[in-house]
């Protein structure tokens, strides 16, 4: 792997001489890539990965509702058991600078086995010191872990996956940590939510889902990046439009799933029908990203990022229209799903497309703490415009942040025309 360091502040004009080349058709001067592996140790790579992927989404999608109905049995509130949830996002926020440094110093493997391990060990223990307190400590901790090898595999998998197979790759990625969200309350079926059987099932799979890493062979890889702060800031500056689709992703599909089932009683529906919603949604979330990935690399990251914008936008818009016809709103849902989730899985594809491998870690981190805020701010600001505007608030929050998006890549394209024209 590349293991060149951020060099200095100042932005890297290979960037800017890319963009046009790619604008002339001709190849990038600079990218991450997977020239150092063969075709069997890449894909092979890629599973590892992959795998890993799986168990940090399988904790996230298993934890929360484990954690809520835990606390709800002995008397917690709702706040606290909310304060409790979010902990585990604002910790990838506030220890976001020190991952470049992290991750530089470990190398990306030991990042996600370290992320990983730490994280089953802190879940398999939070038996030993139950109450909302104890727990919220525990939710921080295992976010700073799990966020270390959360960014290490999104790295990882943009420097093996190739420039022509990046949105592909992403695509698979996304479906994969999907399928961790939604296999975590399944699991709980299984396990029930009393006792210590539910924690350590929980963190007996996580390890498990780390395997296929442990066995990966070969010299130990290096993320080669470093980053002090103001280089996070610098990523922001260089691809403003990148973090803007991770901010909407993260605001509108925490959002959907804190609020959909809740805009559903409102709406008259039954309690089981409502949480349907966002089982139909995520499914979208787990089926459509393949081939948003495959038409990506067809058809380019930022032309499909528009037309997803343009879907996610007029989902809410129809969905009171929709209500009262189960067909129409099922597949209403299910294209929403799909659709919102590629501003996250292509816009990690972005990053390796505009990013040398070198500069990947501190790029990658913004794109997740923005996502995290994101995240955080979505269930409140969804729940303020419902309380204060009950029939449409929550929709126009939800229509409001893709359509802030298409205008952000209007605005690009609009700048990118006229350089190109500036430059013949």
């Amino acid at each position: 792997m590349p293991t060149a360091g951020w060099s200095d502040s100042r932005p890297d004009p290979a960037i800017f001489r890319d963009a046009v080349a790619r604008r002339r058709g001709g190849a990038p001067a600079s990218r991450s890539g997977s020239g150092q592996l063969s075709g069997a140790s890449r894909r092979l790579t890629l599973a590892a990965i992959l795998s890993s992927s799986l168990g940090v989404g399988l904790i996230f999608g298993f934890q929360p509702p484990l954690i809520a109905i835990a606390l709800s049995r002995t008397g917690s509130s709702a706040l606290a058991i909310g304060a409790v949830t979010a902990a585990s996002l604002v910790a990838v926020i506030l220890c976001g600078p020190l991952y470049p440094r992290l991750i530089g110093h470990l190398g990306l493997k030991r990042s996600v086995v370290i992320g990983i391990s730490t994280g089953a060990l802190v879940l398999a223990f939070m038996p030993a010191a139950s109450g909302a307190g104890p727990w919220m400590c525990f939710r921080f901790v295992t976010g700073c872990v799990l966020g270390l090898s959360w960014i290490g595999s999104e790295i990882w998998l943009n420097t093996v996956s190739g420039d022509a197979e990046r949105g592909t790759v992403m695509g698979i990625y996304g479906t994969v940590f999907s399928v961790g969200i939604i296999g975590g309350p399944v699991l709980l079926e299984f396990t029930g939510t009393e006792g210590w059987l539910p924690f350590v099932v929980g963190a007996v799979c996580l390890m498990a889902t780390l395997v296929p890493v442990l066995m990966l062979k070969g010299p130990a890889t290096d993320a080669g990046a470093r980053a002090p702060l103001v280089d996070l800031v610098r990523a922001v500056r260089i691809a403003p439009i990148v973090m803007l689709a991770a901010v909407v992703a993260g605001l509108v599909e925490s959002a959907d799933l804190a609020l959909l089932p809740l805009y559903g009683l409102h709406a008259g529906m039954q309690e089981r029908a409502a949480l349907f919603l966002v089982t139909v949604f995520m499914a979208g979330n787990v089926v459509l990203q393949m081939p948003i990935g495959l038409l990506a690399d067809r058809f380019g990251r930022r032309t499909l990022l528009a037309g997803c914008a343009v879907a996610s936008a007029l989902g809410p818009l129809l969905l009171p229209v929709c209500l009262d016809t189960p067909v129409w709103l099922g597949l209403l849902l299910f294209l929403w799903g799909g659709t919102l989730y590629a501003f996250y899985s292509q816009g990690i594809a972005l990053l390796g497309e505009q990013f040398p491998a070198a500069e990947l870690a501190a790029a990658n981190t913004v794109f997740v703490m923005v996502y995290c805020a994101g995240g955080v701010i979505g269930p409140s600001l969804g729940g303020f415009a419902m309380d204060h505007w009950p029939q449409a608030g929550l929709l126009a929050i939800l229509s409001g942040a893709p359509l802030l998006m298409l205008v952000g890549l209007a605005v690009r394209a609009a700048r990118a025309r006229a350089a190109c024209r500036s430059t013949t």
